[in-house]
C-alpha cells in the first residue's frame, strides 16, 4: 500500500496560509502568500478568486490596531475562513 496515496474516506484538506499583520504595514508579503495559495489551489482544483480573498483579508484586518498572526483557510469548495490571533 502506498502511504502517499490519498485516503478515499477522508475529505480533501483545507489549504492554510499563516501571515503576519503589522498595523502600520498591513499583511507582510501578502502578494507572495496569495501567489502561493493560488498555485496550490490550482494544483488541487480548488476555486480561488484572488480579488475576493484580498477583499476578505482587508475587511478582517481593517479595525486591527496591534500586530496579529493571520491564518487564511481555503476549503475545497472555495469557502474562506480568516483567523486573527494576537502575537505572542
Amino acid at each position: 500500500m502506498d502511504d502517499a496515496a490519498p485516503c478515499p474516506d477522508l475529505p480533501p484538506p483545507d489549504l492554510i496560509v499563516t501571515m503576519t499583520f503589522d498595523p502600520m504595514a498591513g499583511i507582510l508579503d501578502l502578494e507572495e502568500h496569495l501567489s502561493g495559495m493560488k498555485a496550490e489551489a490550482a494544483a488541487r482544483v480548488y476555486p480561488f478568486d484572488r480579488h475576493d480573498v484580498r477583499n476578505e483579508l482587508q475587511a478582517a484586518t481593517f479595525r486591527l490596531r496591534d500586530a496579529r498572526t493571520i491564518r487564511l483557510l481555503l476549503s475545497p469548495s472555495g469557502a474562506l475562513a480568516i483567523e486573527a490571533s494576537p502575537n505572542r
